[in-house]
């Protein structure tokens, strides 16, 4: 067995020497070498090997000074050999260390010093060294000192120089932007690339994506064409659909983006397919369109613009054809967006549409987002009925992924769910099904964490319109000593009655309760005799329904307005929060439905007037709010009927200025041909119900005079006849219907690519039929006129029922004409539909 002399760490320590010495210095060994060789014997040689340059005289150098050479130039040059037997000190060190190696051990001596060693330990193999053997040992090693590492001096390339010049235009372009000096940005850039150099794409998009932010198209197009050269990146791309969108034509009036559509459609053609962010911008674009105006001014005319039902049915094309062109599975941020949008149907909430999305999501391997969470909840929540029960468990699982709030006060299975969009999706659903209980807490929750919106008030009004509560005044019976005196009746079970809790001698009566100054919006809370208590148990009266909603929205008012109250007047604590809400038409709406639901109409007429009149509050409504009370006139009881017919008249006053307004198209108003269609039939019923059936066949005329069957049909109607006839039918057959013809972006033909003229969806989940025409101005059907069919019969007035017959023929007739017209149209040739 052969042993090594040295140690084991010295032995270590020298071959790494070694090895960093011949990998450090391997450049250099050869001119060591030649320093520390012996000078060679001159040779001569012949004269015929001679050239030119020999017979010079060579300068002479100084001993130990070398030219720096490589190393195979060295080797064959004639002029200097080595001799064969010459070792080089590196080859010298590592022959000794070889031999260290190889040495062995005698027996005896390694027998001897086992003995005087530990079994195991390194000195019983290995032999004792003194102080001055090992410092031998080490000078031999160390002989040859580490080459010392020359410095390279690089001089910057054209590229680092490049590069320096760019972190200096970028630094000017960040001032320019800032600045807002947009022209000289654009120079700076410019200034770059005609000196040849490349801009960097980094200040290229910071400039484009200015020009897309402000939707100026023409700028953003001259400058990618001055400076870009070649394909776009995604970015690029991105940025370049984005200022379509951005456009104030589309932007700001919610407006059809069908450039933008076109756009992208051509990039597909051409190879480059936009990023999955540019199909979601879009898709969201679509999904805020404004619905199509139906005024009679604007539906006649050709340029009626495309709706919210034409975006709606184009959005989820657009998604199918994403899939099948370009990016076949959606990211999280795509899916949520489309599982909102099942919420927000135009016809009715899809939650299976909803639940097949998010399934199809959790099978993809994508993890949801919170608000694909919300998106889910929200479609479940509108669809009312069971689904509410979804949209609970999609909140307790969305609870558990990501946290929710540590308050444990209430709410049992929605302990711990927190978030505003969370809190307004289940308050939607809860109002749908009655459960103010539960929108009780929720909205607490919201006024603790001060999550409060204009939304969610909206749905806590919604949710105390729906809630039916427990007591009915009129089942119950005055007992004194046991036995019964008299049902508690009341001259209308329909009205509100005080709290349950109070005393049963101490009752105030319904118009102390209901028509009393205590009931003007707005009032101060301590003026009232009985403030709630938002206790636990939900109120188990209409009185207390009342009184909670008036509550509130005192609050609401005091909130949006301090200036007007004191601060002395600081609501209690179950209101302690801030409900700094802005107050809109629709949160005015809202509140007037729990009026209009637990309340006389004598009751919700003084609010109305409060609220609406210049002699009250001075807010202002829109047209939904004169149909809510048209509405309720309409559904009036018989010991209302007489109130409900004089509130009628003034609303009606105030309706036909509005009308007026949207008919002629000077005013931006919320109306639309259906909530004309709800005013005119919630009018007629109000007055049949007072049996003013001339009245009622009045306004049946007036109706067909604004709004005659003919103007379903293009061209334009003449409004200025003083009587009603019935089209004829040469007239019906020589109109050329071609204002309703689907344009090519809707086109339902199966196509496999993409023309050029008019790109549109490869792929799409809207049936052949299309989407529901919303631009049908007003008509008049049966179920409008039922009632008044019915009176009319009733008395044997056979004139009048043979025009009511005649109308509704006439717009039936003309609406199947304007469908058969929009289903096979005939466009102009060469057009792709």
């Amino acid at each position: 067995m052969q042993k090594t002399i040295l140690p084991l760490g010295l032995l270590d320590f020298s071959l790494a020497h070694v090895q960093s010495v011949k990998w450090g210095c391997r450049s250099r060994n050869l001119h060591q070498a030649v320093a520390l060789a012996p000078s060679p014997a001159p040779s001569f040689e012949p004269a015929e090997e001679k050239n030119v340059f020999s017979g010079r005289r060579r300068r002479r150098r100084t001993p130990g000074t070398l030219t720096t050479r490589d190393s195979g130039e060295l080797d064959s040059s004639p002029m200097f050999k080595l001799p064969k037997s010459f070792a080089s000190p590196m080859s010298e060190l590592e022959r000794r260390v070889l031999a260290l190696q190889t040495t062995q051990v005698p027996l005896d001596v390694l027998h001897s010093q086992s003995l005087e060693a530990t079994p195991g330990s390194e000195a019983a193999l290995f032999p004792r060294y003194t102080d001055e053997e090992l410092l031998s040992m080490y000078e031999d090693l160390l002989e040859i000192p580490l080459a010392q590492q020359p410095v390279e001096v690089v001089k910057p390339s054209e590229e680092d120089r490049d590069t320096q010049a760019m972190i200096e235009v970028r630094q000017r372009v960040h001032v320019y932007m800032r600045d807002g000096d947009l022209g000289s940005a654009e120079s700076a850039i410019e200034s770059v690339k005609l000196s040849g150099i490349t801009p960097p794409e980094d200040i290229i998009n910071m400039v484009l994506g200015y020009h897309a932010l402000n939707g100026n198209i023409e700028r953003f197009e001259r400058f990618m064409a001055d400076i870009l050269t070649g394909k776009l990146s995604e970015t690029q791309r991105d940025l370049h659909i984005k200022s379509y969108l951005r456009d104030p034509s589309v932007f700001a009036s919610r407006a059809f983006p069908t450039r933008a559509i076109d756009l992208l459609h051509k990039y597909e053609a051409s190879g480059l397919h936009a990023p999955m962010k540019s199909y979601t911008r879009i898709i969201s674009s679509l999904f805020s369109v404004r619905p199509s105006p139906s005024s009679p001014s604007i539906s006649s005319t050709p340029d009626v613009p495309l709706g919210r039902l034409a975006a709606h049915s184009q959005a989820w094309d657009l998604f199918a054809h994403m899939r099948y062109v370009a990016h076949p599975t959606p990211d999280a941020y795509l899916y949520a967006l489309m599982i909102r949008a099942c919420a927000s149907a135009p016809l009715s909430p899809e939650p299976e549409r909803a639940l097949d999305l998010w399934t199809e999501m959790l099978d993809a391997g994508i993890v949801p987002t919170k608000g694909a969470y919300d998106a889910v909840i929200r479609a479940c929540g509108k669809a009312g009925g069971e689904w509410v029960h979804e949209a609970i468990r999609f909140a307790r699982q969305m609870r558990d992924r990501f946290g929710g709030s540590s308050s444990t006060v209430g709410g049992e299975d929605l302990q711990g769910i927190s978030g505003p969009r969370t809190w307004t999706a289940l308050l939607d659903g809860c109002k749908r099904v009655g459960d103010l209980g539960r929108a009780r807490w929720i909205l607490a929750e919201a006024v603790r964490a001060e999550g409060l919106t204009e939304e969610m008030m909206q749905h806590m009004f919604h949710a105390y319109a729906a809630y039916r509560p427990p007591f009915k005044r009129g089942a119950t019976r005055i007992v004194d000593d046991g036995a019964v005196i008299a049902p508690a009746a009341l001259p209308d079970q329909g009205e509100p009655l005080a709290s349950a809790t109070e005393g049963t001698s101490d009752l105030p009566s319904v118009s102390a309760d209901i028509s009393s100054d205590s009931d003007a919006v707005p009032t101060d809370l301590p003026r009232m005799d009985t403030a709630p208590s938002f206790s636990h148990l939900p109120p188990q009266s209409p009185g207390e329904v009342i009184a909670e909603a008036r509550a509130l929205f005192d609050r609401i008012l005091h909130d949006t307005n301090p200036t007007s109250h004191s601060s002395s007047n600081m609501p209690p604590s179950p209101l302690a929060g801030k409900f700094n809400v802005t107050l809109t038409p629709r949160l005015l709406n809202a509140y007037m439905s729990v009026y209009y639901s637990h309340a006389s109409i004598e009751s919700a007429r003084d609010v109305f007037e409060r609220l609406f009149s210049s002699r009250g509050v001075g807010l202002m409504g829109d047209s939904r709010t004169y149909v809510d009370a048209l509405e309720k006139c309409a559904l009036a009881r018989p010991r209302e009927r007489d109130i409900a017919g004089k509130w009628v008249e003034e609303l009606w006053m105030r309706w036909e200025e509005l009308e007026r307004q949207w008919i002629n198209g000077v005013a931006e108003t919320t109306m639309t041909a259906r909530l004309v269609e709800r005013a005119h039939t919630a009018v007629r019923r109000a007055h049949l119900l007072n049996n003013n059936v001339d009245r009622a066949i009045t306004l049946v005329r007036t109706f067909m005079l604004r709004y005659p069957p003919t103007a379903l049909l293009p061209p334009a109607r003449s409004p200025s006849s003083a009587h009603v006839d019935a089209p004829s039918q040469d007239v019906m057959n020589k109109r050329r219907i071609t204002l309703f013809a689907k344009p090519p972006i809707l086109s339902t033909r199966t196509v496999l690519s993409n023309p050029s003229a008019t790109p549109r969806p490869l792929v799409r989940l809207t049936s052949a039929i299309g989407p529901p025409d919303e631009r049908v101005p007003p008509l008049l059907s049966f179920a409008d006129v039922e009632l008044l069919h019915a009176r009319l019969v009733e008395q044997g007035r056979g004139k009048e029922v043979g025009f009511l017959k005649w109308a509704c023929k006439a717009y039936e007739g003309a609406l199947r004409t304007r469908r058969e017209a929009v289903l096979g149209a005939q466009v102009s040739v060469g057009e792709d539909v």
